[in-house]
C-alpha cells in the first residue's frame, strides 16, 4: 500500500478522480437551482450598446421625428449563448411599430425579436416618444457661393454663374421644412482662368447658417461659372480748370502723367467711352508751377481703371495780351429760303483781344480761333444773337462785340414786295432812254461800293504787329471784358 502512494502515477490518477467528482457535485447543484439550463454551463450577462431602433410606419404618407436612433439592450442567460450572440452576426431586431397610427405624438413600448428563448432581454429605455407627421414636399432655389474668388487674376472677370436645375425639392415633416432658409452649393474657383463646369452637392441651411440634415432631390446640381479675359480700352485723360488764377498769371500748360488710362469692363460699355473728362483742378489757389495728384473716376458700368491715380503738372507764366483787329465772324444755321441783314454791326468784323501765356500766344494764329453767330431756329424778325468764340485751351478773350443784331426775313416775300413797289412807281409814258441811264448809274454805284470794300480789306494790317498797333490806337474803354475758358 505504501508502495502505491510512493508511485507518482497513482497519485496523479487519484487527483483526477477527485476532480471529476467535485465537478459533478457542482453541476448537479446548478441544474437543480436553474431549471432549463444546460448542465455544465454557467449563466452570464451582456450589455449591447447602441443597438439600432427600427421604426415601422406608413412611409408613403408620413415621416417620423424625435425618435431615438439607438437603444441599449441588456441580455442575461447561459454563457455559451452569450458567447454565440457576441461573435455571430445579429439575428435579432429592436423596433417600434407605428403602422396604423394617426399623425401626432406617440409613446411606444420598444419591442424585440430574434433572441433565443433561453435569454432574458431588457431594453433601455423601455418606451420612447415619437412624433408621426404628414409628409410634405417643398422646393428651394439653389444659390451658388464662389470660394477663393479673390484668387482670380486681375486680367479676368467672373461671368454670371448658372445652375441646372435651378431648384431642388425636399420631402420631410412640416416642422423640418419650416427650418430650411435656403439651399446652397459651393464651387472653388481659386486660380481658374477658364470657365468652370462641375457637379456640386446641395446643402440646406437654417436662418442662422446651421446645416439642416435633410436630403434634397436631386442631391447634386450642375454648375457653370464663366471666367473670361477682361475687355479693356485705353483712353486719354482731359484735365479741366475751375476758378481763375491770380491777376497777371496765365496757364501755360496742364499735362497729365500718364496721359492715358486703361478701362476694364464689358465691351458694350467701353465702346461708348472715348475719354475721361470728369477731372478738374482748382486754379484759384495756384500761384506757381505745381504738381497735383488726382483720383481717376470710374465711369458708370466700368469695372475698374488703371492706374487709379494720375499726376497733373501745371505750368504758370506771366499773362500777356495779343490783339487781332478786324477779326471776322461767320454766320451759321440760317434756314434755307431765308436771308439775314446785319444791323449792328453792319459787317462781320470786330476787334479781339486774347489773353494768355506767352508760349501759347506766340504760336497763335487767326485760324486757331473760331467766331460765329448761330441763327438756327430763329423766326423772321429782329434778333440779338450772342457771338461765340472757340479757341485753344487756357486762353481768355476780350472782345469789342458780344452780341450781333440781325434781321431775318423770307427771301421770296422780299422779292415780291420789291416787284410790287417797282410796278406801282412805274410811269405810264416811260421813256426808254432815261431808264437805261438810271440802270447804268445804279451799276456804276454798285461797282464803286465793291471797289471801296476791296480797298478796306487791303488796308487791313498785313501782319500781327500792325494789328496790335492799330488796336492800341483804337481801343477804348467801351471794350467789354468777358472771359471765356476753352
Amino acid at each position: 500500500m505504501d508502495k502505491w502512494f510512493n508511485n507518482k502515477w497513482f497519485i496523479r490518477g487519484i487527483s483526477i478522480v477527485i476532480a471529476v467528482m467535485l465537478y459533478l457535485m457542482v453541476s448537479i447543484d446548478n441544474v437543480n437551482q436553474q431549471p432549463g439550463g444546460i448542465p455544465g454551463i454557467t449563466d452570464g450577462h451582456r450589455v449591447l450598446e447602441e443597438v439600432e431602433l427600427q421604426v415601422y410606419y406608413n412611409d408613403e404618407d408620413y415621416v417620423v421625428s424625435d425618435a431615438p436612433e439607438t437603444v441599449e439592450v441588456n441580455v442575461r442567460g447561459p454563457q455559451n449563448l452569450l458567447t454565440i450572440l457576441q461573435f455571430r452576426s445579429p439575428q435579432y431586431e429592436v423596433f417600434i411599430d407605428l403602422r396604423g397610427k394617426e399623425p401626432g405624438e406617440h409613446y411606444e413600448r420598444v419591442q424585440h425579436r430574434g433572441f433565443s428563448n433561453d435569454l432574458n432581454i431588457s431594453v433601455m429605455p423601455m418606451t420612447v416618444s415619437v412624433t408621426l407627421e404628414e409628409k410634405q414636399t417643398a422646393s428651394f432655389p439653389v444659390e451658388i457661393e464662389l470660394l477663393n474668388e479673390e484668387e482670380i487674376g486681375a486680367d479676368y472677370t467672373i461671368g454670371e454663374p448658372s445652375v441646372d436645375p435651378s431648384s431642388v425639392e425636399v420631402t420631410a415633416a412640416e416642422s423640418l421644412i419650416n427650418q430650411i432658409a435656403y439651399a446652397r452649393t459651393f464651387v472653388d474657383i481659386g486660380g481658374e482662368t477658364d470657365t468652370v463646369s462641375e457637379s456640386a452637392d446641395v446643402v440646406l441651411f437654417d436662418a442662422y447658417g446651421n446645416e439642416v440634415q435633410l436630403e434634397t432631390n436631386p442631391s447634386e446640381v450642375d454648375v457653370e461659372i464663366p471666367i473670361n479675359s477682361t475687355p479693356r480700352k485705353e483712353v486719354p485723360v482731359n484735365i479741366g480748370g475751375e476758378g481763375t488764377l491770380p491777376n497777371g498769371s496765365a496757364v501755360a500748360s496742364i499735362e497729365a502723367s500718364p496721359e492715358t488710362v486703361t478701362l476694364f469692363g464689358p465691351s458694350s460699355v467701353l465702346n461708348g467711352i472715348s475719354s475721361i473728362d470728369d477731372l478738374s483742378i482748382d486754379l484759384s489757389d495756384i500761384t506757381e508751377d505745381t504738381s497735383i495728384e488726382l483720383d481717376v473716376p470710374v465711369p458708370e458700368g466700368v469695372e475698374r481703371v488703371e492706374p487709379e491715380t494720375i499726376t497733373v503738372d501745371v505750368q504758370i507764366e506771366e499773362e500777356e495780351t495779343r490783339t487781332f483787329g478786324n477779326f471776322p465772324f461767320e454766320i451759321i444755321g440760317l434756314e434755307e429760303g431765308k436771308e439775314v441783314e446785319l444791323v449792328a454791326p453792319e459787317n462781320t468784323y470786330f476787334d479781339l483781344q486774347v489773353l494768355g501765356a506767352p508760349s501759347i500766344l506766340r504760336n497763335l494764329g487767326r485760324d486757331d480761333i473760331d467766331a460765329f453767330i448761330d441763327l438756327e431756329g430763329l423766326d423772321e424778325g429782329e434778333h440779338e444773337v450772342p457771338l461765340v468764340l472757340n479757341g485753344p485751351r487756357n486762353l481768355r478773350f476780350n472782345q469789342s462785340l458780344n452780341e450781333v443784331q440781325v434781321i431775318v426775313y423770307d427771301e421770296e416775300e422780299e422779292e415780291i414786295q420789291s416787284s410790287s413797289v417797282e410796278e406801282s412807281t412805274e410811269p405810264e409814258d416811260e421813256v426808254t432812254e432815261p431808264e437805261d441811264e438810271e440802270e447804268s448809274s445804279e451799276a456804276e454805284t454798285e461797282e464803286e461800293m465793291e471797289e471801296e470794300m476791296e480797298e478796306e480789306i487791303e488796308e487791313q494790317p498785313e501782319d500781327e504787329e500792325e494789328a496790335e498797333e492799330t488796336e492800341e490806337e483804337d481801343t477804348t474803354s467801351s471794350i467789354h471784358r468777358t472771359p471765356h475758358w476753352i
